[in-house]
């Protein structure tokens, strides 16, 4: 069933107003009981009184010394029927009904009380009154059926419970129309929103709107800015690759139709170690581009626990063998360093990394990785003695595709900035400056580190044996 914020509204606001009117009607019938029960027991007295003022001693008997004409008079009734009773000091009857019940208590001489019986398998209302004689206490009692009463109970109940139900449906109405209104902002929003193109990422203004409203616009704005950040870097990612593959494709396809027309064997493999040389920047070039296009800015990983030691440790031997080739000293300095993130992209990071010190480190250079825990913060750290980053470059070699002349190199200009937006989706921060040595680069990731609880229930991450030092 789809779900309607108005008819939700409405009945969480119709039930607790069904009960209140419920409760308002017992409370009407309580007071109506009551005022019924006071005025009509104040006319049941009357009789009570009139009998017991006519009471006489007549010789050793007591008589009631009322004519009958007085006595039918007192019981006529054009609803209830009506039957009085009274008893003499031994309880003998003196006249009146001899059904009717006795007094559920003992009354002392002038004492009067009410009370609900049943005669004759019907409820009556009787009224008793103790009177004084010569010979000791009669009791005079007269009792009448219910009708008149139940009746006015009756209409003083709907007198108060039918102007509650017509407010109550008459309330249930104005929310209904007044919700409508309250919701006609969300209405506005929507059109607002459904009236806008695909490329219109603008965030939605928060002026005249409800202050319930404006948090789901925040929170839609804010989405609008990552789902726009997102599209430029995709478009930024497209323009790039398509600029930055034009090139060495170009040559490849030109070396290889000078190699189709060469008949030198030598200068034919000349033109094909060209031609593999191309094809080698040209995947790198690849490989680093879909890194990048992976590492989406305006997100958080989530990702699991990892150690940074694990994380360098799985290629040791191929960051190694690199550099022996080059033959550069490579060492690893490696302790544990725990932290929650993506395995697969703090590889890449690590990579990056490396693969910019060692292609930017003369021969016979040092490079070296280090991992820890440093001010509460775990760390990733490589430093080394190349060429360095002067300090007016530092800002834009995050930059994707910037490259700084002077410095040489066979790159594209996309490493750091893979590491940038690597760094960025793990809420790291880089630290980029001068060894204390005064030569060469260092730079710092600096990650949120993972508690040691958490670290410890982390799942086994498998690892290569890792040299600690040179």
């Amino acid at each position: 069933m789809q779900s309607s914020l108005r008819r939700h509204l409405t009945y969480w606001l119709l039930g607790p107003l069904l009960l209140l009117v419920a409760a308002g009607s017992l409370v009407s019938y309580r007071i109506a009981l009551n005022a019924a029960t006071k005025a009509y027991d104040s006319a049941l007295l009357d009789p009570v009184l009139a009998i017991a003022s006519h009471l006489h001693r007549v010789g050793n008997q007591l008589e009631l010394d009322l004519p009958t004409i007085a006595i039918e008079a007192l019981r006529i009734d054009t609803e209830d029927r009506v039957f009085f009773q009274v008893l003499g000091p031994a309880g003998e009857l003196i006249a009146g009904t001899p059904r009717l019940p006795a007094p559920p208590e003992v009354l002392s001489p002038g004492e009067h009380i009410f009370y609900d019986s049943k005669l004759e398998g019907e409820w009556v209302r009787v009224a008793a009154r103790a009177v004084k004689v010569d010979t000791g206490t009669a009791i005079v009692q007269v009792a009448e059926t219910l009708i008149k009463r139940d009746k006015l109970v009756l209409e003083l109940l709907v007198a108060a419970t039918v102007p509650q139900i017509l407010i109550a449906f008459a309330a249930v109405g104005l929310l209904w129309l007044g919700i409508g209104q309250g919701l006609r902002p969300l209405d506005r929003l929507r059109a607002e929103v459904a009236a806008r193109s695909s490329r219109d990422l603008r965030p939605l203004s928060e002026q005249d709107k409800p202050q319930e409203v404006r948090p789901l616009i925040g929170a839609l704005n804010q989405l609008l800015l990552r789902l726009s950040a997102a599209i430029e870097s995709q478009q930024r990612f497209i323009a790039n690759a398509a600029h930055q593959l034009r090139t060495p494709l170009a040559g490849l396809k030109t070396h290889a139709e000078l190699a189709r027309r060469e008949p030198s064997t030598s200068e034919l493999r000349s033109l094909l170690d060209m031609i593999a040389g191309e094809t080698q920047r040209t995947s790198h070039l690849v490989n680093q581009l879909l890194t990048l296009a992976r590492a989406e800015p305006g997100e958080t990983a989530s990702g699991q626990p990892v150690n940074l030691h694990e994380i360098v440790g799985r290629d040791v031997r191929d960051w190694v063998q690199r550099a022996v080739g080059k033959d550069i000293d490579l060492g690893f300095e490696l302790e544990d360093a725990w932290i929650l993130g993506e395995p697969l992209l703090l590889r890449e990071l690590a990579a990056n990394l490396l693969d910019n010190a060692l292609a930017y480190t003369q021969m016979g250079g040092s490079v070296t990785v280090r991992t820890g825990v440093r001010n509460g913060e775990s760390m990733l750290e490589v430093e080394d003695d190349g060429p360095g980053i002067p300090e007016t470059e530092r800002d834009k070699v995050f930059e994707r595709f910037y490259r700084i002349a002077a410095n040489g190199g066979e790159g594209c200009g996309l490493g750091l900035s893979i590491v940038s937006e690597i760094a960025q989706r793990h809420s790291a921060r880089l630290d980029l400056r001068q060894p204390a040595g005064g030569r060469g680069t260092l730079i710092r990731a600096f990650f949120p580190r993972l508690s040691t609880q958490a670290a410890k229930l982390a799942p086994p991450y498998p690892s290569r044996t890792v040299p600690t030092s040179r």
